[in-house]
């Protein structure tokens, strides 16, 4: 058990278990909310601190609870199950630690709510010093953090995890960061927001369309296994992306966002090349795919599975550097 382990490699154990390489999904926009709280003259450092913290602790929390809840409902035997309907193999083993024994269930669960815990103490602070819309974004975004996976709601067992989540880490986060900082309103990280929404919704909504049978095997009902296609769910990617690149458009005309972030359309190639790749998958095309620089970092892949990384990690690069770009263009604002 993982208590007869040094005390960096019990660190290493819980960090890995609560997903870590997904914090920038969370991590980004909060980083751009406050941006753009600097960018008005607005900045608390602090707030900024507390707020990141508070929200990063929820996300790992959330990962947490997500193991937590799959295993509970579906059991240990989940793995398997998807194992002998999914021809290419089993892409992530769900929760390996306590799968394998290392980490007990329960812990998992004890582990996510100490972490709800620290960021519930970032929101009262915030709602003390900035006011209670704080206190209105934060319960709302804990409310679909903790109900993600865990019953009753289930939400991303009833088709609605990828707009709750693109809802929570886009808008929500954006705009609470900012409120918390600035102490008031701006429409200008909510459509900035939106589109960072709209790319951390694609990741899970690509995920989704790989494991559609695998979903649809453990009766997990995500969008993709209620349109009940593969083919007629990569359609869709190219309205994602309307509204994601159309928001920064809407938002310069309306003079809201800053005409550099014109500059988010160099990402373009990479958006293109996605969609290409999941028409290629809706095929049952698994060859191989050259890798360009452009395309993002690609870490190691696992042998058997670089159909499945390669499609996943585009779609989190997509977003990553999406994100990037709208950094520089305020870097842009502001030095001139």
């Amino acid at each position: 058990m993982i208590q007869n382990v040094p005390v960096a490699q019990k660190i290493r154990i819980w960090w890995d278990s609560a997903r870590w390489v997904a914090l920038p999904n969370s991590g980004m926009p909060c980083i751009l909310g406050g941006l753009i709280a600097f960018s008005d003259g607005s900045f608390n450092l602090v707030r900024f601190v507390i707020a990141f913290f508070g929200v990063m602790a929820v996300h790992l929390g959330t990962n947490l609870l997500d193991d937590y809840a799959d295993l509970k409902i579906g059991g240990f035997s989940l793995r398997d199950k998807v194992q002998k309907i999914e021809d290419k193999g089993v892409r992530t083993i769900k929760a390996p630690y306590v799968v394998d024994g290392t980490i007990r269930l329960n812990h998992v669960l004890y582990f996510s709510l100490a972490l709800f815990a620290v960021g519930i103490a970032a929101g009262v602070y915030l709602t003390i010093a900035s006011g209670w819309p704080v206190a209105v974004i934060a319960i709302l975004g804990a409310i679909i953090c903790f109900f993600y996976s865990m019953p009753p709601l289930s939400l991303c067992y009833h088709g609605l995890g990828e707009m709750v989540v693109g809802l929570a880490m886009g808008p929500g986060i954006c705009l609470g960061t900012y409120y918390a900082v600035a102490q008031s309103f701006s429409w200008t990280p909510v459509l900035i927001g939106i589109t960072i929404g709209c790319l951390v919704g694609l990741v899970l909504y690509v995920h989704s369309i790989m494991d559609f049978k695998p979903d649809l095997a453990i009766k997990k009902k995500t969008v993709v296994a209620y349109i009940g296609d593969r083919q007629k769910a990569i359609k869709l990617l190219p309205v994602i992306f309307a509204v994601g690149y159309g928001t920064v458009i809407l938002g310069i005309l309306l003079r809201v966002l800053p005409p550099a972030t014109l500059l988010v359309f160099l990402s373009l190639p990479m958006a293109i090349k996605l969609i290409q790749l999941m028409n290629r998958l809706g095929k049952g095309d698994y060859g191989e795919t050259k890798l360009t620089w452009w395309m993002g970092p690609m870490e190691q892949m696992i042998e058997g599975l670089e159909w499945f990384l390669i499609r996943w990690r585009l779609a989190r690069n997509l977003m990553m550097t999406i994100t990037l770009l709208i950094f520089i263009a305020y870097a842009v604002e502001l030095a001139f």
